[in-house]
């Protein structure tokens, strides 16, 4: 028209697979969930992550876009998203085709410029991409690990080879990887760890000691005396650690660690020292303390850091097995959740961002399988050969 030439794709060409994936994309995700077994807490899960995956790739405001907030926790968002969709395949099979769409766009939704805009908005260095950042990197690692593991998808493949590589590199350095500037957390290099051991069974590779260092590492530098468990955070330039949100970190550590290869007896001695030093005795409901006794908190920080080991401990206590604790924590976070939905609204921006994460977090606490489950033995797809030969030993006793 006016003159111009247009071109027709030609019937196999890639641009004209995607002018046909499109509407079927769309269709997956418009089909309704009628005659699936779903719990509510799943089909609320599911019909969230479906509604944020049905908008274009650049669009958040299904993730509560909120203006004036520096950091809108998107990668938070995504990523337990798209790991409680993985749950709910495991537990309905004929979900499948419809999460496979969904979880590949979620995936795209993490590479966005938006996701990552926090890094700078914060004041932090650098583009977050290389070096430090392994809150974001290690998550996005995971979901690729998960795309090509659970539903077949190799079109990640090159990104995941890539920066697998860059974080076996860099855990195998002097300490961890850094979350943010001088901080650095276990858990965030926890996801790293089992992202790894999903890329070795894919490809035959020699990752997954990366976990094994990071513990030797952790107990090392930032131990929780008396106990396997370590301190909430590190800072590499004074050697200081704290452990003011030691509860919900160990939750989260033990949560992602317990089914990388080799780990399991490491994570069941730390289930049994942090339900030892976290959990409260209450009756029917369950409260974890954030802190270790003893340790001085403000109000404001002894609830929210209990608040978040109280979550985190559902995952904990599921991957443990220690299903009368999970039940009784669940209801806790089912209670704080919808007291979170009622006051959001009202909160100011950047508390409101902080609330629409910890309700995306509580429901996929309250409805995930646990690792151990969701990505056991006789997985979904057949590993392939090496890539190349396996990397060195990462020396686990070196400093």
């Amino acid at each position: 028209m006016n003159g111009q030439l247009t071109h027709r794709p030609t019937a196999g060409s890639p641009r004209a697979f995607r002018s046909v994936r499109w509407p079927l994309f769309l269709a997956l995700l418009a089909f309704p969930q009628l005659g699936f077994a779903l719990s509510p807490d799943e089909t609320l899960l599911f019909e969230r992550a479906r509604a944020i995956a049905a908008a274009p790739v650049d669009d958040f405001s299904g993730l509560g876009a909120s203006a004036g907030a520096r950091d809108g926790y998107y990668r938070y968002q995504l990523a337990f998203l798209a790991y409680g969709v993985c749950s709910v395949v495991e537990g309905e099979p004929g979900l499948r085709a419809q999460a496979a769409a969904l979880f590949a766009r979620l995936v795209e939704k993490m590479e966005q410029p938006e996701t990552l805009a926090y890094w700078k908005a914060l004041g932090y260095p650098g583009d977050g991409l290389t070096n430090n950042n392994v809150m974001y990197r290690g998550h996005l690692n995971l979901m690729y690990a998960l795309a090509h593991d659970r539903f077949g998808e190799t079109r990640f493949d090159r990104r995941f080879h890539a920066l697998s590589r860059a974080l076996f590199d860099e855990l195998g350095r002097r300490q961890p990887i850094c979350c943010e500037p001088d901080q650095l957390f276990v858990q965030c290099n926890a996801v790293t760890a089992l992202s790894l051991a999903l890329h070795d069974r894919a490809f035959a590779t020699g990752y997954a000691p990366a976990g094994k260092r990071l513990l030797v590492w952790a107990r090392q530098h930032m131990p929780l005396e008396g106990t396997t468990l370590v301190r909430e955070d590190y800072r590499p330039s004074t050697g200081q650690s704290s452990a003011a949100r030691a509860g919900f970190a160990n939750a989260w550590t033990i949560a992602f660690l317990a089914p990388v290869p080799g780990l399991e007896d490491d994570a069941r001695a730390m289930y049994a020292d942090w339900r030892r030093t976290f959990v409260l005795p209450v009756p029917f409901y369950g409260v974890v303390r954030g802190a270790p006794a003893g340790e001085t908190l403000t109000t404001e920080e002894m609830l929210t850091s209990s608040l978040l080991a109280t979550t985190f401990g559902l995952l904990a206590a599921r991957e443990a097995g220690d299903e009368g604790l999970h039940r009784r924590l669940e209801r806790t976070v089912t209670m704080v959740d919808s007291l979170v939905k009622t006051l959001e609204p009202v909160l100011p921006s950047a508390r409101r961002a902080q609330a629409r994460t910890f309700r995306t977090i509580a429901l996929f606490a309250r409805t995930f399988r646990g690792w151990s489950e969701v990505i056991k033995a006789g997985h979904a797809f057949e590993p392939r050969r090496a890539l190349s030969p396996r990397p060195a030993n990462l020396g686990v006793g070196a400093n």
